[in-house]
């Protein structure tokens, strides 16, 4: 007996061990689910917009910010970053590769008068986002108008015939026979918030059962009763009523009721008697995760229970968004819903006017935090070209987990936390689809097939008539793209160069070395392998529509014309392009005549007689040296040498340069600049657009194609008048595209004079540590 009583016992706990056993080798696959799944290293991308009504002769200013999903960190070996304008139909107008350095990048796409009045799109992404089954590419919206055919669809308002209601219920399935809380969300038909309160639930007798309160942005949530059948949402907008059925009630599924607190999260998991049957004494999973951290938590639905309660300490969620999933013992998704664990403060910043530097207004600020990285967009207070939504917060901190490409504004719901704002932001993470589906993450994680570029990769093949290739190597060389480098030839006669940095269009110089021979100038085209990337999900626009009507009315800005006068009132009075580059604020400019290319012929010539600097030549050798002795033994230094933002080694080059291919310099013969090579004294040159350096000793001059957009200062469209209607709805005051702050949290920029009181300065930015700032100052000209 006793021997009978100890078997059963053993054959008891081996049970219960092998039960516990498979249990926690479910835990264990969930996680590694989500460890496949997410084991690449994600990038998103924010863009900052100079503004977002365009006339069709502007250009679109941005400056792109890329960050870390895994470390919450700029992603600072971004470097190859594409952006594409797309036309409402979907059709790719333009795509340009954009130079990302220490995580981020400015650029601009130049408009014209082929464009059509309408919406377009800019969509930024690299070669490394085509790994992934989500679209991790960033959207935004823009309009043009063409003045020539009026603003067409680019300002009309949305077809008031139509109207977007969309019921959410909470965890993804209307359960029968049960209560059941449900997200609606309410805009027009272009997916705009509407100027509506409430929304009224009726069942199929037409008897008003609740009165749902909307918030302004069109998100509320209500409890339909299990005995409600056939209902339906009513709204009423500007005397016209609109209808949408509550979508059919299954017999199996489970519902979500989740309520989040400071300190805990409560998930109330319902179903119906049907449901809970079938589950009953089967392990179910509460699996809490954002990417691939995670928890899990088993669970069970008694005997004639058809309901559980978890609390979730506030200890187990992850900064940020969220995804609570219900999973079956087949680890098959039943449910989901997105919650927030609330974030540290935003940051905050403080401009204040401090001077004047002759027609422009000096500004300093600072924010809270040291080491930034900023752009600032100023327009006029009453624009119609500033939007609340595309911001840095929504972009780093909410975009990424949620399905589509729809704006929101981040900023409202974080910058400023409070207890309603929080409850606002659940309520519109209730209203949303997780971006990452969980039959996916099972069964197909990604592959590394695309490889994350860093920098051109250029492959050439060395022709016969070169001769022997054993031993070869070929040098490339470009004074416009500041290159000097070596590649070895291998056994098929092919040289490949990789990370490179080069200007698209810029011209190089390919030359094979061999010892014992002299140096052979090549003449072929290397190709760029990399630098016209595809993107395997390019945005394809959701239909939209307009209320019909006539011209739509708008007053255009006032610019300058060809055919104006020339001594029009303009905000850009000096001519100099890039005096408001980072560094030449405090550097003399010089802008080169058709009379001085003539006179002093070299860039070398020029320097001698403006730099003041002492200038050496001997055998093709150029050296310059400081007036200024300021070492302590005695010693010259000589001037940091700048060829379009690219640092020279060398200051032979500037030999070779033509002063006809010069557009600016910027030079001082007394600037200190930090280096351990103790430099003394700043030389900064542009070139004319397409310039060229021409020698007699110089080799072939090969153009390249496919390379990184050239970067260029920031030029504002000549205005006639910065104080009627049409500079104020969308006008530019000033665009500041890279604003870094000191150890302090300091920054300074200045401002033209345009007669407007008041203005709107929108900030973006981050910290080398991942803090994030998004704020619209109102800055006076007083």
């Amino acid at each position: 007996m006793k021997r009978s009583l100890l078997a059963f016992i053993l054959l008891a706990l081996f049970g219960y061990s092998q039960k516990t056993t498979a249990q926690e080798n479910k835990k264990e696959q969930i996680a590694k689910y989500l460890t496949d799944y997410f084991f690449l290293e994600r990038e998103n991308i924010h863009v900052h917009l100079n503004k977002h009504i365009f006339m069709s002769h502007e250009q679109v200013w941005f400056k792109g910010y890329v960050f870390h999903r895994r470390k919450n960190v700029p992603f600072f070996s971004t470097v190859n970053v594409y952006a594409s304008i797309i036309d409402q139909d979907g059709k790719i107008l333009d795509t340009q590769l954009i130079y990302g350095n220490i995580g981020s990048f400015s650029g601009n796409f130049k408009l014209n008068s082929q464009l059509r009045s309408g919406k377009y799109y800019l969509q930024f992404y690299t070669n490394w986002m085509n790994n992934f089954t989500e679209d991790e590419s960033a959207v935004y919206e823009i309009a043009i108008i063409n003045e020539a055919e009026g603003a067409g669809t680019a300002l009309a308002k949305a077809d008031p015939s139509k109207m977007n209601i969309v019921f959410r219920p909470e965890g993804g399935t209307l359960v029968s026979d049960i209560n059941n809380t449900i997200g609606i969300s309410v805009t027009d038909c272009n997916n705009d918030p509407v100027a509506i309160s409430s929304a009224d639930i009726v069942d199929s007798s037409g008897r008003s059962l609740l009165k749902v309160q909307l918030n302004k942005k069109g998100y509320g949530k209500f409890e339909l009763p299990a005995t409600a059948s056939g209902c339906k949402a009513i709204v009423m907008v500007d005397g016209n009523k609109f209808e949408q059925p509550l979508p059919p009630p299954q017999a199996r599924g489970i519902a979500l009721d989740v309520n989040n607190f400071p300190d805990k999260t409560v998930v109330r998991i319902k179903t119906n008697k049907y449901t809970a049957d079938a589950f009953t004494g089967k392990p179910l999973y509460l699996l809490l995760h954002q990417d691939e951290q995670s928890a899990v938590y088993e669970f069970s639905f008694k005997p004639g229970s058809a309901e559980q309660t978890i609390a979730l300490p506030a200890a187990d969620l992850f900064e940020g968004v969220n995804t609570i999933r219900i999973l079956d013992n087949d680890l098959n998704e039943i449910a989901s819903r997105l919650i927030f664990k609330s974030l540290p403060q935003g940051l905050s910043a403080q401009i204040g006017r401090s001077g004047q530097k002759g027609d422009d207004i000096t500004y300093k600020g600072k924010v809270s935090y040291p080491n930034m990285n900023l752009s600032v967009s100023v327009l006029p207070e009453n624009s119609k070209s500033l939007v609340e939504t595309d911001d840095i917060y929504g972009s780093f901190l909410l975009l990424p987990h949620i399905h589509g490409h729809r704006p929101v504004s981040g900023r409202y719901y974080l910058a400023n936390a409070s207890r309603s704002k929080n409850y606002e932001l659940d309520l519109y993470l209730l209203n949303q689809s997780p971006k990452y589906k969980w039959n996916p993450i099972k069964s197909n994680p990604p592959a590394n097939k695309y490889q994350f570029d860093m920098g051109l990769t250029l492959k050439g093949t060395l022709p016969r008539i070169a001769g022997e290739a054993k031993f070869a190597k070929v040098r490339l060389y470009s004074i416009t793209s500041s290159l000097d480098v070596m590649a070895d030839v291998n056994e098929n006669r092919e040289f490949i160069f990789e990370n490179i940095v080069a200007v698209d269009s810029s011209y190089i110089n390919l030359t094979m070395l061999r010892k014992g021979e002299k140096p052979k100038e090549l003449t072929t085209t290397p190709l760029v392998t990399n630098g016209a990337r595809k993107f395997n999900k390019p945005y394809k626009p959701e239909p939209k529509f307009y209320q019909q009507s006539g011209p739509q009315d708008y007053d255009a800005p006032a610019v300058y014309r060809e055919m104006t006068m020339l001594d029009e009132v303009t905000i850009e009075a000096t001519g100099l392009k890039y005096a408001k580059n980072f560094g030449n604020g405090n550097l003399r400019a010089y802008k080169i005549s058709d009379s001085q290319e003539y006179m002093y012929q070299s860039l070398l010539n020029y320097i001698k007689t403006y730099g003041g600097f002492n200038v050496t030549e001997s055998n093709g050798q150029v050296r310059l040296t400081s007036r200024t002795v300021n070492t302590i033994n005695g010693g010259t230094s000589g001037p940091i040498f700048y060829i379009d933002n690219m640092q020279q080694m060398d200051y032979s080059m500037m030999g070779m340069i033509q002063l006809s291919e010069v557009d600016e310099i910027y030079m001082s013969p007394h600037a200190i600049v930090p280096s351990v090579r103790n430099y003394m004294g700043i030389i900064r040159v542009y070139l004319k657009k397409g310039a060229r350096v021409n020698s007699k000793n110089a080799t072939p001059n090969i153009i390249l194609e496919n390379g990184f957009s050239k970067v260029t200062a920031f030029e504002n469209i000549k205005y006639t008048s910065t104080t009627d209607k049409g500079f104020e709805n969308f006008g530019v005051i000033d665009w500041e595209p890279v604003l870094m702050t000191d150890e302090n949290g300091g920054f300074e920029f200045t401002l033209p004079k345009t007669g407007q009181k008041t203005m709107n300065a929108m900030i973006e930015g981050f910290s080398a540590d991942g803090k994030l700032i998004s704020e619209i100052k109102t800055i006076t000209a007083d």
